[in-house]
């Protein structure tokens, strides 16, 4: 009986520390602007998006994610320079992030630079492992797409 119960309150602990750590990292990442940034990147105000991303950055040099929100901005603004450099510092600080090798890739691709988004594709398919992952998924199709838009040619 004692195990049971013994039992019972470690996985209490466990479950109320994960629910903190999880609530602890979500008002973390309202603090650093990051949720203000991913609502004008989805309202299409990237300027605004651009700025957010580069406060948080002031206050955290080393967040990918604040990179590859403000390089996704600079890419839907035509600045497609930017926007590589961004995912390119992003994948420095973490080589595995799924946004910033996804849209790394895309910009490959629209320089129908195939081999260079093939091997972006590749560090995604290792980063995922087994797990269903989105990235993944849309840009293989994107690479289907345009190899046969251009065998068309």
């Amino acid at each position: 009986m004692k195990k049971i119960f013994f039992s019972l309150a470690l996985l209490a602990f466990f479950v109320a520390s994960s629910a903190f750590a999880a609530n602890r990292e979500l008002i973390l990442r309202e603090d650093s602007g990051l949720t203000k940034t991913e609502y004008l990147l989805a309202v299409g105000k990237y300027t605004a998006a651009i700025d957010t991303a580069n406060e948080v950055l002031t206050r955290h040099p080393s967040n990918a994610d604040a990179y590859t929100y403000r390089g996704y901005a600079y890419a839907r603004l035509g600045q497609t320079a930017e926007a590589a450099r961004d995912f390119q510092k992003a994948l420095t600080i973490d080589p595995g992030h799924l946004g910033a090798n996804k849209y790394l890739a895309d910009i490959y691709l629209q320089k129908g630079d195939v081999p260079r988004a093939l091997e972006q594709m590749q560090v995604i398919r290792m980063t995922c492992g087994q797990l269903d992952c989105e990235e993944l998924d849309e840009l293989q199709r994107e690479i289907d797409q345009y190899k046969s838009s251009t065998d068309k040619k």
